[in-house]
């Protein structure tokens, strides 16, 4: 899908209790837009948004189902399921798949406990790469064997389910922020990274700033995390100006940049379903495996323990109600 690997990091064991974005949510939020229009426009739309869902969607291929027959995810029956995001930084998703990915994270919602739960798997996690025959960093999965050895390895890895994936472009989030005329942000102390100089405080960003902004990781004293933070900051910045009224007229920018930077198995079809039936899910949980840093055969990996391991695969299951 990319042309390049690039550089991913992940390592600090942080928890986090705020709503995080998903990419679906944009095509559902173009759908919004219908409440406010009407007629031949609200059709043109809804076609439209048809289209962009169609363009993105491409099915995990040969990969390992994990669930037993009577366990099958029904979205419109409110079945706990899974969803695994994966984000690269490496220019458009030309469908080529190369490259690693830059996010890893592995979400399960639950309706019934009105709980989404959303694990952070560390890109350097050393784990056995499903179909690949070597043991390697985590986030080399992707780029070995594209979506089905990557979910293959993230079901063997954490005994969980994939049931749905996305894989974002986080180049993207450049186009996104442009698409939308900018962004504000209000930046927690200032810092530089390359050419670019950051002010404490309110910021106003174009969509090269905001890419920036959200990459710093390095004088941040939590790392990763608060790189993590940052993006979350800019795509909710991002979300709140795409369903402004401003943003109606000009919902096809939105579209035209998901179609270059989204791939997903959800159908139209899934994410209405689930904007539906699983709004209850809004108690969002963040954690993220807790891991040694150490160098074997001179490469920096996060070994994980198995108690650590267990846990979290112990929690994901029990949101989706998996004994």
């Amino acid at each position: 899908m990319n042309s390049d690997e690039p550089e991913l990091h992940r390592h600090h064991h942080h928890k986090h209790h705020k709503k995080t974005w998903t990419p679906w949510k944009i095509i559902l939020l173009v759908l919004g837009i219908l409440v406010l229009a009407g007629g031949a426009f609200a059709a043109k739309v809804y076609y439209d948004v048809d289209q962009t869902a169609k363009t993105v969607y491409k099915a995990k291929g040969k990969t390992q189902n994990k669930r037993k027959a009577n366990q099958a995810v029904k979205l419109n029956k409110k079945t706990p399921f899974s969803i695994l995001l994966l984000g690269t930084d490496t220019g458009e998703l030309g469908r080529t798949e190369k490259g690693r990915t830059d996010t890893m994270i592995l979400a399960t919602v639950n309706p019934q406990t009105k709980q989404t739960t959303m694990l952070s798997i560390a890109r350097d996690s050393r784990v056995p790469i499903v179909g690949y025959g070597q043991t390697a960093k985590i986030n080399a999965a992707y780029a070995y064997g594209g979506i089905p050895m990557a979910i293959n390895t993230v079901q063997a890895f954490l005994k969980v389910p994939v049931d749905y994936y996305v894989l974002m472009n986080m180049k993207g989030l450049e186009q996104l922020v442009d698409a939308v005329d900018g962004v504000t942000v209000n930046n927690k102390f200032a810092f530089d990274i390359d050419q670019y100089h950051f002010d404490k405080g309110p910021l106003n960003l174009d969509g090269e700033h905001a890419l920036y902004y959200s990459r710093m990781r390095y004088t941040d004293s939590n790392g990763d995390f608060g790189r993590q933070i940052r993006q979350q900051e800019v795509i909710k910045a991002v979300l709140k100006k795409a369903v402004s009224i401003d943003m109606v007229s000009n919902y096809n920018k939105l579209l035209q940049v998901l179609e270059n930077n989204m791939q997903t198995n959800l159908t139209l079809k899934d994410a209405i379903n689930i904007q539906r039936n699983y709004g209850d899910a809004m108690n969002f949980k963040t954690r993220q495996l807790k891991g040694i840093g150490q160098m074997i055969d001179g490469q920096s990996f996060q070994v994980m323990s198995e108690n650590e391991v267990s846990s979290m695969s112990t929690l994901l299951r029990n949101q989706l109600d998996l004994k």
